[in-house]
């Protein structure tokens, strides 16, 4: 019996129109019925009808360039892992996905591999954005040869990419100042760790932290903001720093990765349970410090989500042609914290 839109709506209680906004990624539903959704959509094999149509009219041999950094951090490596299993699951009908790594935060590295695959008959790019002239001018070349480019995690919001796929870095950036407020009791100073001014992940979740400070906690005062570059030994050295330097430090808000690192800092100052910690990203050791208390919360994405996303929306834009529904696909941010921390990790 053929799967059909109303099979899955059935399966999982909801209307057809329900898994209508979540085949196509638009927003409306609650994150347990979109998880849902798609668990019944990858057991059954369901493919929305635009997609069987063209697989059944097209040879298919389609290449994808995935442009990302080198993977040092456990986000990337489960982002790959989802990308992997959507583009396994794609396998048959042609589809290769080929992996592209630069340097973090290296924009050059970026720029030679985009030289690279002017030579390569690729069919579509997603990259993992760097900000630098250079990159938005090779983005748009490939744009105006027909070739689409999709951004993920790291927007390249200047340019004629097709679509972002990730979560909303300015609403992360207010979250996560939020939740440090009420777990330092709206008073205090703290600090922030971020990875590099040339990443928009950086910048607009900086933006939204610092606006929300700004408007919402008149006696919470920002007094540091470090750039780690993503790097475990920079992340430990510059908490330690803040910890020296601010004798009176309330909390720290690390946005990027790497926050056990400034979990140990806090730890060997003996500043463990006074100086509250937020962080970023979902592990095993994370869980484990959330758990202890060490960590105050930790928010993020589900990277292998978001790596089957990408792909999915890749391929379903070239078999169909169909232009994602919105400019911008939010990915949902999840809030981590000692009653809940089991369900992540």
């Amino acid at each position: 019996m053929k799967t059909t839109m109303q099979t899955i709506a059935e399966l999982a209680g909801v209307s057809r129109a329900t898994v209508d906004k979540v085949v196509h990624n638009r927003p409306g539903v609650n994150e347990e019925t979109r998880r849902r959704i798609k668990e019944l959509i990858n057991e059954t094999g369901f493919q929305p009808v635009q997609v069987r149509k063209a697989l059944r009219n097209a040879a298919m041999n389609l290449r994808i360039a995935v442009i990302m950094p080198e993977l040092q951090e456990p986000f990337m490596k489960q982002l790959k892992k989802g990308t992997d299993a959507a583009a396994a699951r794609y396998k048959k009908y042609g589809l290769k996905a080929e992996y592209y790594y630069y340097s973090p935060f290296d924009p050059q590295s970026v720029i030679a591999i985009l030289n690279y695959l002017k030579s390569e008959a690729v069919n579509a790019i997603a990259v993992r954005g760097i900000m630098h002239d250079e990159i938005r001018l090779r983005i748009n070349d490939f744009v105006g040869a027909g070739i689409p480019v999709f951004t993920f995690d790291a927007d390249l919001p200047d340019t004629d990419r097709l679509c972002f796929i990730g979560e909303d870095l300015y609403r992360t950036g207010q979250l996560g100042a939020s939740l440090l407020c009420m777990a330092i009791g709206y008073h205090g100073e703290i600090a922030v760790l971020t990875g590099a001014s040339n990443v928009e992940t950086s910048i607009r979740r900086l933006q939204g932290f610092s606006d929300y400070i700004a408007q919402n906690a008149p006696d919470v005062r920002i007094v540091s903001v470090e750039e780690t570059l993503t790097q475990p030994e920079l992340t430990y050295q510059k908490t330690a720093a803040l910890l020296e330097r601010y004798p009176d430090l309330a909390g720290i808000w690390n946005a990027v990765a790497h926050s056990e690192h400034m979990a140990r800092a806090v730890i060997d100052a003996g500043r463990a349970g006074r100086v509250r910690l937020g962080s970023m990203v979902f592990s095993s050791e994370i869980a484990r410090l959330v758990k202890d208390h060490t960590i105050s919360y930790t928010i993020g994405l589900l990277p292998e989500e978001l790596g089957n996303m990408l792909v999915d929306s890749i391929f379903e834009y070239l078999v169909t042609g169909l232009i994602p529904p919105e400019n911008m696909i939010r990915e949902l941010m999840y809030i981590g914290v000692n009653a809940n921390i089991d369900l992540f990790c």
